[in-house]
Order: structure tokens, then sequence, then C-alpha cells
């Protein structure tokens, strides 16, 4: 385009400009989401799956314990955690299904931060800090989401 062409049309000039602004706008944007997604993708793999290399798994009727204690002990294999995963019903809530999840916290330092973005032991304050400790001193207590609570 010629200045002479851009004089005599001011409103297409401008409509142009806009144009190709608009589409660098847009790919920048859909790039954004892109890396957001992904990134947002890797992190919850990360939490579910945590930095664990092996695992072992249990049929239905699960794993001697002797599994989890000779790795420990005898080979010294120190960074190892058990986690017990499955399902029960809540007769008080119309038979609903409830995901259990019991975990070592102590143990599992080094593959998942359950406290939060501040911390990975039991003391530490991320994730309401005193509340959490509470899990670990007091009896029969859990971690449940507010609506379950609730309920």
């Amino acid at each position: 385009m010629g200045v002479r062409y851009l004089i005599r049309r001011p409103f297409q000039s401008i409509l142009c400009i806009l144009g190709v602004a608009l589409g660098v706008a847009v790919i920048i944007a859909i790039d954004l989401a892109n890396l957001s997604a992904s990134r947002a993708f890797s992190l919850s793999t990360d939490t579910v799956a945590g930095k664990a290399t092996h695992q072992i798994i249990g049929a239905a009727s699960g794993l001697d314990q002797e599994i989890y204690r000779r790795p420990k002990v005898e080979v010294g294999i120190r960074e190892a955690a058990p986690v017990i995963d499955g399902y029960a019903v809540a007769l008080e809530l119309d038979r609903q299904p409830l995901h259990i999840l019991g975990i070592d916290v102590f143990a599992e330092a080094p593959f998942r931060n359950y406290l939060g973005n501040g911390g990975t032991g039991a003391g530490s304050a991320g994730a309401g800090g005193g509340r959490f400790c509470q899990i670990l001193t007091q009896p029969a207590t859990l971690l449940d989401g507010k609506d379950m609570a609730q309920r």
C-alpha cells in the first residue's frame, strides 16, 4: 500500500490495521490458552500421580503388609510411601459412594505435597497449617470437602 492510497482511504486503512492487530491478539491469546492448559494438565498429573517412579498394586483382596516393609527395612529404600485407595458406601447419605484415600503423611513428603504450596512436612503452615495438624493429633479425624461435611 502506498502513502497516497492510505491518505485517500483513511477508514479502510484503519480497518486494515485493526484487522491485523486483532489477528495478532487472537493468535497470542490462543497460544497463552494452550500454554495454560498444558501447565494445568502437568500440575494435575503431578498432583494425582506424584513423583513416584514405581507402583505396587494389589488385587481386590489387597497386599500383604510385608511387601511394604521389606523394601524399606531390608533393602533400605527410604523413599517409599503406602497409599490405601478404595471406595465405601455412605449409608447415611443415601448410599452415596465415597472415594477413600489413606496415606502416611510422613512418608509421602518426597512424592506429593498435600499441604499446598508452603511445604512438605506435617508441621508446615501450608493449606491450613494448624488445622492439618489436628488430623495427626486427634483420633478419628479426616479431611473432607465442605459440601460433604455439611451433608
